[in-house]
Order: C-alpha cells, then sequence, then structure tokens
C-alpha cells in the first residue's frame, strides 16, 4: 500500500493540473470572445470608412474585409 501513495499523489497533481488548464483556456476564450467581435466590427467600419471617401476600390474593400471576417486558425484544433 505504500508504494501506490506516492503514485496516487501524482495522480491527483496532474489531473488538478489539467482541470486548472481546462477552466484557464476556457475562461480565455469567454473573456477574448466578445473582444475579437468588437475588433472586427471596428476594422469593418474603418473599412468601409476608407471606401467611401475613394481610398480604397471595391476588389480592395472585398479582399481586406474577408481577411478581418476570417477566424484566426488555431494550432491544435481541428
Amino acid at each position: 500500500m505504500d508504494r501506490l501513495d506516492p503514485i496516487v499523489a501524482l495522480l491527483v497533481f496532474v489531473l488538478a493540473v489539467a482541470l486548472l488548464f481546462v477552466v484557464v483556456t476556457r475562461g480565455t476564450r469567454a473573456v477574448l470572445g466578445p473582444r475579437r467581435r468588437l475588433e472586427e466590427g471596428v476594422g469593418l467600419a474603418v473599412l468601409e470608412g476608407r471606401l467611401q471617401r475613394g481610398e480604397i476600390s471595391r476588389e480592395e474593400f472585398a479582399s481586406a474585409s474577408q481577411v478581418i471576417s476570417s477566424e484566426p486558425k488555431r494550432t491544435g484544433e481541428p
């Protein structure tokens, strides 16, 4: 029984660290999600203003707005 005590303690520690990691990463996504949408809206508003002033063409607007609206690629996610 004494040989299992360090293994159980290590297992509990690993599970606690994994749980903490999941909580922190999910919480960060929940906090940064609205910020991303706000930044996207501001970026599109700036592009629309530049289009109206004639600083960029419709093609440039379409290309830039597509880049702004696309989701960033995250590594490690399917």
